[in-house]
């Protein structure tokens, strides 16, 4: 009974070892494809979000309409409101590279993120604010008063 049973002699399957390795290469690369990816991905530049200076010049309106009288620092770098309802004081401010709303001194609101500078100039019909970015873009605003505004007429 000669070749009734064949003994195979050749080593074609795989061992224990190398599944093994295979394995472990493949759990290394599982796990660096998605660093990789979040990495690429990280934002170029940081800049204001649309939707939070919107929201920033709508609470300044908001104040600047309440107010009796507005003033800034002497490097313009403050802007102050008095609150005729409650004689508060209301501060816009630059806060690390944040501008926060405080009242009295107290609080703090963040109103934008990412802000490297900001100027404001207080005129006889409102406010002028100047506000860069961290990777430089620059934003200007002018709110009037509305005491100031006959009409949509400004008077300077």
């Amino acid at each position: 009974m000669k070749g009734a049973y064949h003994l195979r002699t050749d080593n074609s399957g795989m061992t224990l070892m190398e599944v093994l390795i295979s394995l472990f290469i493949f759990t290394i690369i599982a796990f660096v494809i998605p660093v990789v990816f979040s990495i690429w991905n990280q934002p170029k530049s940081v800049t204001i979000p649309y939707e939070e200076r919107i929201l920033f010049t709508s609470q300044l309106q908001l104040d600047l309409r309440t107010s009796t009288v507005s003033w800034t620092n002497v490097n313009e770098t403050i802007l102050y409101f008095r609150r005729s309802s409650d004689n508060a004081t209301v501060q816009y401010e630059l806060y690390q590279d944040k501008i926060r709303r405080r009242v009295n001194n107290t609080g703090h609101e963040v109103f934008l993120q990412y802000v490297r500078k900001m100027k404001v100039y207080n005129k006889e019909y409102g406010i002028e604010l100047n506000i860069t970015s961290i990777d430089g873009r620059e934003y200007w605003q002018i709110i009037t008063h509305p005491n100031d505004v006959i009409s949509g007429v400004r008077h300077e």
